[in-house]
């Protein structure tokens, strides 16, 4: 009924085409401590309604490029992953409080990409309860944790992804952001509910924990702010990015993750 509704598209013409730049993500899982994508940018007349997500993100992805990541003084190599676009430092140390550069030749204009992050302090969960809450709208997670704050300001990211026969890496986890404010140094007893994911019975589900720079708080702030009510609606803006000749972002941090099975939820202590 939806495409039934809709226009005929219209033409458009003097929209600016930005050159061509790489575009940066960056992940820290458990098993591996640094996980990097690099894509390419593109314009807002690549895609439309009906464009394919998958071939789109495909299309995108940058293989073959030569990734050094700089820290105290030494410098690691990154590998290719066998996924196209990701690249892994497996071999990279984890020293809180140092510094990681991440450098490479942008393939666009032959110029040096580089960024610069900051490995915060490990902070993990006390316990971890999650609830599954039905109703004939939605069904919702309800995820409540519990972790010490070391004295302070600092700012954390939540995760939490839904897994099942239908997981995608492409789906962005329901991100939640909190700070110490008013409660520095104290035991910060947090809630909040998951929306807008499709839980099932039988789906595992994945929280996870880190504490982060104010800057990359900052950035996760505006881009949550404008999902899932805004979105591609919403007004173009400029994200900001810490990477000198490209876009995205170069963060670190060492994520406390805990796995529910199903059947298996409520609460998970140290």
């Amino acid at each position: 009924l939806l495409f039934a509704c809709e226009p005929e598209p219209l033409p458009v013409s003097g929209v600016p085409i930005p050159e061509k730049t790489v575009v940066i993500g960056s992940q820290n899982l458990t098993d591996e401590f640094m996980v990097i994508s690099v894509t390419e940018s593109f314009d807002a007349l690549s895609g439309g309604p009906r464009t394919s997500y998958d071939e789109l993100i495909q299309s995108l992805l940058i293989d073959g490029l030569d990734i050094t990541v700089q820290t105290d003084g030494d410098l690691y190599d990154l590998e290719p992953s066998p996924l196209p676009g990701i690249y892994l430092g497996s071999d990279v140390p984890e020293v809180p409080g140092s510094d990681y550069t991440l450098s490479f030749q942008n393939p666009f204009n032959q110029q040096l990409v580089e960024a610069t992050a900051t490995l915060q302090e490990f902070v993990g969960f006390d316990s971890v309860n999650i609830s599954i809450d039905a109703n004939e709208f939605d069904t919702l997670v309800s995820v409540g944790l519990k972790f010490a704050d070391p004295v302070g300001p600092n700012w954390y990211m939540v995760n939490v992804q839904l897994i099942n026969e239908d997981f995608d890496l492409n789906i962005n986890p329901f991100t939640e952001l909190v700070t110490d404010e008013g409660m520095d140094g104290d035991t910060i007893d947090y809630e909040f509910l998951v929306f807008f994911r499709d839980y099932a019975e039988g789906d595992t589900v994945l929280v996870s924990m880190a504490n982060i720079s104010k800057d990359y708080y900052d950035f996760l702030d505006l881009r949550t702010t404008r999902r899932p009510f805004s979105g591609s609606l919403g007004e173009p803006i400029n994200y900001p990015t810490n990477v000198q000749n490209g876009l995205g972002y170069f963060h670190m941090h060492i994520p406390d993750v805990r796995i529910f099975l199903p059947g298996l939820f409520g609460e998970f202590q140290n």
